[in-house]
């Protein structure tokens, strides 16, 4: 049965890499859903891009309308994020957003959760002096910690600094990717697209555990298997 996924952030670029790969593999996604926050995302996902959307703003929309918008779908991917507009977007978005929409999902009955966070965000002494990033990062550390305090089937996905390079399709082992980010930092965002996918596809590879994602060596189904 094709699963049904419903984005939340799939105007970003991880989002939009997203939405391609899904609707590219048919044989086992059905057509997605894009919540997004103005009529004119409706309109471009609906005709432009021929996926299904919904006028959900998760600042805005209450919980309880949030889990009407995704209720009968089979997994919810958050990858949405402020984009540099403003501390308090921080909070809104990644933070508090984010909660709303795990919370959205337990009540709609949907287990599986695919959380788009930061890489190191459990390493306060790496962050914490980097001007322009406490706050982003306390908003995902908070986000991520609360999550897994749920009962949902999460994935949390802590990609490194996002680059605009093609697909590779191959990452840097888990278990070594704080010891090589110290040399090597990037993924593209379309490996990160790849990985959603491979995880949504894999979830007792994947389920409950939070993943750092750099650009590597080895291919993404070896790269699975090891987790």
């Amino acid at each position: 049965m094709s699963l049904k996924v419903a984005i939340v952030g799939a105007s970003g670029k991880v989002g939009t890499h997203l939405v391609k790969q899904l609707k590219a593999d048919s044989q086992h996604f059905a057509t997605p859903l894009a919540l997004v926050r103005t009529a004119e995302q409706v309109e471009h996902w609906k005709k432009v891009a021929g996926i299904d959307a919904t006028l959900t703003s998760i600042e805005t929309a209450t919980v309880p309308e949030i889990t009407a918008a995704i209720k009968g779908y089979d997994a919810v991917v958050f990858a949405a994020g402020a984009g540099g507009k403003g501390v308090e977007r921080i909070f809104t978005v990644d933070l508090d957003g984010c909660l709303k929409v795990a919370e959205a999902c337990e009540a709609a009955g949907i287990s599986r959760f695919v959380l788009v966070s930061a890489i190191m965000a459990e390493k306060r002494e790496f962050w914490w002096d980097i001007p322009g990033l406490r706050e982003y990062y306390i908003a995902k550390r908070s986000a991520d910690r609360e999550v897994r305090c749920t009962k949902l089937d999460y994935t949390i996905i802590q990609p490194g600094w996002l680059t605009d390079d093609a697909s590779t399709g191959k990452f840097v082992k888990a278990s070594d990717a704080e010891r090589v980010f110290a040399q090597s930092r990037e993924i593209a965002r379309a490996d990160v697209a790849l990985f959603i996918k491979e995880a949504l596809l894999h979830p007792k590879e994947a389920g409950r555990k939070t993943i750092p994602l750099i650009n590597g060596s080895e291919p993404v189904a070896q790269f699975l298997s090891e987790l």
